[in-house]
């Protein structure tokens, strides 16, 4: 005799279900990974910048502790020789609003970078910097030899007036391949007199 077939499905999942559900489940799976691998790279944009403005801060920070009495820079007993006033070039666009200083290689960008205070000014002549001392980061990664962020610190000097000298802080590195820059600004002030 011949069985039956029953009408009534199965309770459970056919083979073509449970391949569906699979496929949907690894969809979702590749773009969790990929939010996953995006966020790590915005935190590692994020966590350089945070740095370069560290740098910066507190490089703003130590010129605040330079002398400053308005003798000329350099002179016996008088102005720190740090606060030599910088080259028209970068003093008239402390900003950079030309953007030289994102296209490295160009004469622009080697001019500009000459005319600013760099880190061989930090300790002229035997000079105390108290401020952080290399500006290299490792990364989160665990081999010591890669992952390292190495920022380059530099400083406009300009005259605002007969009382007050603009400093701008500028810290160059480098963001995937792509050179970033962080400005930041200090005022010094004579308590009395102006320039000699």
């Amino acid at each position: 005799m011949l069985r039956r077939v029953s009408s009534h499905q199965r309770p459970g999942f056919t083979t073509i279900e449970s391949l569906i559900a699979a496929v949907v489940f690894l969809v979702g799976l590749a773009g969790l990974l990929g939010a996953l691998v995006q966020a790590r790279s915005a935190t590692g944009q994020a966590r350089r910048l945070m740095q370069a403005t560290d740098l910066a801060n507190d490089l703003a920070e130590q010129i605040q502790l330079w002398k400053f009495d308005g003798t000329p820079p350099g002179t016996l007993g008088g102005t720190d020789a740090r606060l030599l006033f910088s080259d028209p070039l970068c003093a008239d666009d402390p900003l950079d609003k030309t953007g030289k200083l994102l296209h490295p290689g160009t004469g622009g960008y080697n001019a500009y970078k000459a005319c600013m205070h760099g880190e061989v000014m930090l300790t002229l002549g035997g000079l105390k910097f108290g401020g952080m001392q290399k500006p290299v980061f490792r990364n989160e990664e665990g081999d010591p030899s890669k992952n390292l962020t190495t920022y380059e610190r530099f400083y406009i000097v300009r005259k605002s007036d007969d009382y007050r000298l603009q400093i701008w802080v500028k810290v160059l590195y480098l963001d995937a391949g792509e050179p970033r820059v962080v400005t930041t600004q200090a005022m010094r002030a004579m308590p009395r007199g102006g320039f000699h």
